[in-house]
């Protein structure tokens, strides 16, 4: 998948290539530091631009909204591969490895998403067996989903527990970090 992220071409590269990559790609997975939280929320209320939760919390924009629309819950997402991939792929870019830079940078990307995605299908899993069915999931920054809800989802999904934070432009740190809700309701 980071081979295909960075559109790296199928025919067989050069052996160079092929090492340099393999290197690269070995350090950052060592490197990784996976963690996830997730939390429901029941839905107090939904009206056409926000979705207010059980504690009073709203989430703004039509996209969110809509997702909610007819559902009971929210369920809020976090996951990081931490920091560690990041330092990783400086060390490279320090030392001038332009290409192991950028594969160690891809590598982290690839692996936060997996996790997230694992983390949605666990979340689908554990609704299924409930008798309830999850939406497809959408993150702040999607749509009409404003950035600046980054700091609910992230305190309602428990990410400072796992080590993330924001900047002030509401860029979360560790940067291959991904947070996102998802509706729960009945079948």
């Amino acid at each position: 998948m980071v081979w295909k992220r960075l559109g790296m071409p199928e025919a067989p590269a050069s052996a160079e290539l092929r090492r340099d990559f393999g290197e690269a790609y070995a350090r950052a997975v060592a490197a990784l530091e996976p963690r996830l939280s997730y939390r429901r929320y029941e839905i107090s209320s939904v009206a056409e631009g926000a979705v207010t939760l059980a504690g009073g919390t709203s989430l703004a924009g039509a996209d969110v909204a809509s997702l909610a629309a007819g559902a009971e819950a929210l369920v809020i997402m976090a996951a990081t591969v931490g920091g560690e991939v990041e330092a990783a792929a400086a060390a490279y870019e320090a030392s001038g490895e332009t290409f192991k830079m950028t594969v160690a940078d891809a590598a982290g990307s690839v692996a936060a998403e997996e996790l997230m995605a694992a983390l949605h299908r666990r979340v689908r899993e554990e609704a299924e067996r409930a008798g309830e069915a999850v939406t497809k999931r959408i993150s702040p920054g999607y749509g009409d989903f404003e950035l600046a809800s980054q700091p609910a989802v992230l305190e309602l999904a428990g990410g400072a527990d796992l080590g993330i934070r924001l900047t002030e432009n509401f860029m979360m740190v560790p940067r291959k970090s991904v947070t996102a809700i998802a509706a729960v309701g009945k079948k």
